[in-house]
């Protein structure tokens, strides 16, 4: 089964010229075939692109049934893309590319595994989760099928979670064009919110130095992002995000960092500062709080984690009154 995004936002640049990467967990030969349809539409779409490779990891299937599946994609492209396709199953093995390339590569892949084996939010509720930013964008009616593409769940699962909306009253019937949210209460939004913080997963972390703040930790981890060191797709909640989508939010500062990703949290916290601990006692100060969320929807992730996290956080911090009226404006503004 297909564990992950596909991570279109590998890219290293060499001296002869870009190299694209897309790193798939998969023992489906449907997924293979999707992750090297995604890197023809970007080596079409950009001539600088000196090749694209489609990397394999933790897959039962063999290298002769990958290099089939290869040849028969190459054989229905223009030969100046076909050539500029490729797979590998081992990340270290750089072949006839720089030996910086593979050992980038080794450490990306190695970010991906550690991904794989994180705890991740359950299927129902990232369809949930994906209902809930449409209505916030204000997007159109979607199908069963396209929920099934943007959350990625199976179809009993986007069942299961839209006869429970349909028999609280909450969707609205699309017609031919699907079905949508309706516009929730403040009190739903709340309801909803509790869910999210209760089903996710969340590891927190504090400073034995006491200097680190969440100021620092959120420049260090966009100084990370930028570099390619860690992935775009980690996204900052909490008050920081609330703050984004709720400017009247009335807190004066993050008490701490909240980070929303389906990276390992040990692994992530290290990266941001090695003197980061797991907190184990209950009168240590958190500085960093990492959820394990994804944001389903159509749009890419941003730097900021949707509403339904950032409300999430500030239940899971006290926050009730401000969360409350964050609530409010969700509900004022997803008619």
């Amino acid at each position: 089964m297909f564990s992950s995004d596909i991570n279109t936002d590998h890219r290293w640049d060499g001296p002869s010229g870009p190299i694209l990467v897309e790193i798939i967990r998969t023992s489906s030969v449907r997924d293979v075939r999707g992750a090297l349809v995604a890197l023809a539409y970007r080596v079409q779409a950009d001539p600088a692109i000196r090749e694209a490779v489609c990397v394999v990891v933790d897959s039962r299937l063999s290298a002769t049934r990958l290099q089939e599946e290869l040849d028969r994609f190459r054989g229905v492209l223009r030969l100046e893309i076909a050539d500029r396709i490729h797979w590998l199953t081992d990340p270290g093995a750089a072949g006839h590319r720089p030996e910086a390339f593979g050992a980038w590569l080794a450490e990306r892949a190695a970010a991906e595994r550690r991904r794989g084996k994180a705890a991740q939010l359950p299927p129902r509720q990232i369809v949930v989760a994906a209902l809930a930013q449409l209505r916030l964008r204000n997007e159109p009616p979607v199908t069963v099928k396209r929920l099934q593409e943007i959350s990625g769940a199976s179809y009993p699962t986007v069942a299961a979670v839209l006869k429970d909306f349909i028999d609280r009253g909450w969707l609205e019937d699309g017609g031919e064009r699907g079905v949508r949210l309706r516009p929730l209460t403040a009190r739903e939004w709340m309801d909803l919110a509790r869910d999210q913080a209760r089903l996710r997963k969340v590891q927190w972390f504090t400073d034995p130095t006491g200097l680190a703040s969440p100021d620092q930790l959120a420049k260090r981890l966009a100084h990370l992002q930028a570099s390619g060191a860690l992935p775009r797709s980690i996204r900052i909640g909490g008050v920081s995000g609330a703050a984004q989508h709720f400017p009247a939010l009335d807190i004066t500062a993050a008490p701490r960092l909240d980070l929303s990703t389906e990276e390992d949290a040990v692994h992530l916290a290290a990266m941001l500062d090695a003197g980061l601990r797991p907190k184990t006692r209950p009168e240590q100060r958190v500085v960093l709080a990492v959820h394990t969320s994804r944001e389903p929807g159509p749009h890419p992730p941003e730097r900021w984690a949707g509403e339904l996290e950032c409300l999430a956080d500030l239940i899971e911090m006290g926050y009730t009154r401000e969360a409350t009226e964050m609530a409010e404006q969700m509900a004022g503004g997803g008619r």
